[in-house]
C-alpha cells in the first residue's frame, strides 16, 4: 500500500490541451497573413437584386493610364484625375440593356468636373449621390471622389440602380470646388455651368474669351456660366491661378484690345482680379449690371495647421502640431534641469567649503594670507 505520504503527493503539472490549441493559433496568424489577397470591391448591384437585370453582356476594368485613354472621353477622364474606371453592361428583362459606369477619381474636383461636363440639364441635389444630372436616356452623380453613370431607357430603373451604386459607395465627403463656391450669385443660371480642369476639358466645352481662346494649362482651373440681368445676358469666366503673380500677369494682358471677331460682334467686356482669381464678364451687359455681378467676386486668405491624421507624429493638441509643442515643452524641461543642476552645484559648493573649514582649517583655500581682512584706519585729523 502507498504511504500517505505518496498518496497526497500531487502528479507533475502537465500542458493542459486548451493552452497548446491557445498557442497553436497565436502561431498560425502570420502564415495565414502572408497568403491573403485583397478583392478589389466594386460598386456594381448585387445578383438578383433586380429582376430586370439579366445576365452581364460586357465588363472592362481600366486601371492603367492607356487602358483609361482608350474608354469614352478617356482623355477627359485622365485629364479630371481618373485612376480607375469600371464599366458592366446587363440584359434588361424585356429588350433594351442598362450599362453602369464607375470612374474612381482623385478627389472631389475632378468628379464635379466631370459632372458639369457630361450632361446638359442642370445639376440638382442627389439622392442618389450628392449632386446629379437626371436626363432620359441616363442617369448620371458624384459621391465623394467617384463618378457614376447608369445608361438606360428605362429611367425609372435607371434611377433605382443608381440608389443601389449609391449606397453601396456609402456616405463621403462631397463639397463644391472653392472655385465654383465662388461664383456670383445674382442672375446666375446654374444649368450653363461648365468646370474644367485643364487644356482638354476646355477646348472642348469651353466658351472663348474676348473672340480668343486663352492658353489654359494643367495648374489652371476654369468655371464657366451664363448670366442674366435685367434683360442683359453673357458669360462669366472665372480663372483660378496656383499664384497671385500669375492672376496679375493674365489681368494685365487682358487690357490689350479683344480680337476683332469679338469687337466685330459689339459684344462688352469686364475683368475684376481678387486673389489668385480672374473674373471675366462677356455680353450685352451695361456698366451698372456688370458691376453688380463682378463686385460680388471675393476671396480671403486663410491659414491653418496641415497634418495627417494618420500620422502620429503630425496630431495636434489644441490644434498646435505636437511636433512643434514636443519642442516647446523640451526646451523648458532643459532649462528647468540646467536651472536644478546650478543650484545644486552651488549647494554641494558651500557644503564643501563649510566642511573643509570645519576639518581642516589650514587648508590651502583657508590660509589666512587669502582670507585676512584688510583694515584701514582712517584718520579723523
Amino acid at each position: 500500500m502507498p504511504s500517505a505520504h505518496s498518496a497526497g503527493r500531487r502528479a507533475p503539472n502537465r500542458p493542459q490541451p486548451f493552452l497548446l490549441g491557445l498557442v497553436a493559433l497565436l502561431l498560425l496568424p502570420p502564415a495565414g497573413t502572408a497568403q491573403t489577397e485583397f478583392v478589389v470591391r466594386d460598386f456594381f448591384p448585387a445578383e438578383l437584386e433586380f429582376k430586370e437585370l439579366g445576365a452581364v453582356i460586357a465588363d472592362r476594368l481600366a486601371g492603367e493610364p492607356a487602358a483609361i485613354a482608350g474608354m469614352e472621353r478617356g482623355d477627359l477622364l485622365l485629364e479630371a484625375g481618373c485612376q480607375r474606371f469600371q464599366s458592366r453592361t446587363y440584359k434588361v428583362e424585356g429588350g433594351g440593356s442598362l450599362t453602369v459606369e464607375v470612374a474612381y477619381i482623385k478627389d472631389g474636383r475632378g468628379a464635379y468636373s466631370l459632372l458639369t461636363l457630361f450632361r446638359e440639364v442642370p445639376i440638382t441635389a442627389g439622392p442618389p449621390g450628392e449632386y446629379l444630372a437626371a436626363e432620359p436616356d441616363h442617369l448620371s452623380f458624384i459621391l465623394g471622389a467617384h463618378w457614376v453613370r447608369v445608361r438606360s431607357a428605362d429611367a425609372q430603373l435607371a434611377r433605382r440602380v443608381a440608389i443601389s451604386v449609391s449606397n453601396r459607395i456609402g456616405p463621403r465627403d462631397t463639397a463644391l470646388p472653392p472655385l465654383v463656391r465662388r461664383l456670383p450669385r445674382a442672375g446666375y443660371e446654374p444649368g450653363s455651368l461648365r468646370y474644367m480642369l485643364g487644356p482638354r476639358s476646355f477646348k472642348a466645352y469651353g466658351a472663348p474669351v474676348r473672340g480668343s481662346r486663352p492658353q489654359v494649362t494643367a495648374d489652371l482651373e476654369v468655371a464657366q456660366a451664363r448670366y442674366r440681368d435685367s434683360g442683359q445676358t453673357g458669360i462669366l469666366t472665372l480663372v483660378g491661378f496656383p499664384t497671385g503673380q500669375l492672376a496679375e500677369e493674365f489681368f494685365d494682358a487682358l487690357a490689350a484690345p479683344p480680337a476683332a471677331q469679338n469687337a466685330a460682334s459689339g459684344a462688352r467686356s469686364y475683368a475684376r482680379r481678387v486673389g489668385p482669381q480672374v473674373g471675366i464678364l462677356e455680353g450685352t451687359f451695361e456698366p451698372l449690371p456688370a458691376d453688380k455681378i463682378l463686385g460680388s467676386l471675393d476671396f480671403q486668405y486663410s491659414i491653418r495647421w496641415i497634418y495627417d491624421k494618420n500620422n502620429r507624429s503630425s496630431a495636434t493638441v489644441w490644434g498646435v502640431p505636437v511636433s512643434l509643442l514636443g519642442t516647446v515643452v523640451r526646451s523648458l524641461a532643459l532649462t528647468a534641469l540646467l536651472c536644478v543642476a546650478s543650484l545644486m552645484a552651488g549647494f554641494g559648493i558651500a557644503v564643501f567649503r563649510f566642511l573643509l573649514r570645519s576639518y581642516a582649517p589650514n587648508n590651502f583655500l583657508d590660509r589666512p594670507e587669502r582670507t585676512e581682512m584688510i583694515r584701514l584706519k582712517l584718520d579723523e585729523n
